[in-house]
């Protein structure tokens, strides 16, 4: 038949669509790859990857960054954490600033200061509506806009059904927390989540000042030194009680 064309011959138009959307989602998921990585330096992502090997999680919990002071990296690899959950292992991942005393997290990566937990313990609101997108499935929920009384604005995150909002909403939760010898809910704070993990860093903080924080926390945490994963020492064990 003159101007027929075998059926065979043509493809669907859906199907054309459909693979035009799968190759720009591939091309976008690698933008944001990509993205990804530049946020923090290969070295921290890899002692980021080197931390969650150690602490061989399924993907259903969360992570508490803390140190014993500030400036020994504990935003740096909490943030690296989130990242690397997301990219070699696509999960969802929220990011939270904890240290609601000097909360940094928003501004580091370039995001508004809230509203944030400060604004969603002021009455029942949804969590998912007060994320910001970092980069991929990476979210920050920030600390939020007051400063005023730290202790008793965890103590309304502990009263609150925001932490398990978070366990339903994203598959893993990365918690910036303040450092437990430079804040009064340090310790508190790193009772929030399931896994404490504490940063020291040499030369920032005297020896028995880090054995102190240790001894704050109701767990023996995973310790990284430095940006690179580290077995627990043989004195932070001690200090515990634990004289193996």
């Amino acid at each position: 038949m003159t101007g027929d064309v075998a059926p065979s011959r043509i493809a669907p138009l859906s199907a054309l669509h459909s693979a035009r959307s799968q190759e720009l989602t591939r091309d976008k998921d690698l933008d944001a790859a990509q993205e990804a990585r530049e946020l923090i330096p290969p070295a921290l992502l890899q002692g980021a990857r080197e931390a969650l090997q150690r602490i061989g999680q399924s993907g259903h919990g969360s992570y508490g960054v803390t140190s014993t002071v500030r400036g020994e990296g504990r935003t740096s690899i909490a943030t690296a954490l989130a990242i690397v959950e997301w990219l070699d292992h696509e999960r969802r991942v929220v990011l939270v600033d904890l240290d609601l005393e000097q909360p940094s997290l928003h501004e580091r990566l370039g995001l508004r200061e809230g509203p944030g937990i400060r604004d969603l313990v002021q009455g029942h609101n949804s969590v998912e509506d007060y994320v910001q997108r970092i980069v991929g499935d990476v979210w920050l929920l920030s600390a939020g806009r007051s400063r005023d009384d730290a202790p008793r604005g965890l103590n309304r995150l502990a009263e609150s059904t925001i932490l398990s909002q978070l366990s339903e909403w994203a598959d893993v939760a990365v918690f910036d927390l303040p450092p437990l010898l430079e804040s009064v809910t340090g310790a508190e704070a790193a009772r929030l989540c399931t896994t404490p993990i504490m940063v020291v860093r040499a030369g920032v903080a005297p020896m028995p000042q880090v054995k102190e924080a240790v001894q704050r926390l109701t767990a023996p945490p995973m310790v990284i030194l430095n940006g690179v994963r580290s077995a627990v020492p043989t004195w932070i064990r001690r200090s515990l009680g634990d004289t193996r």
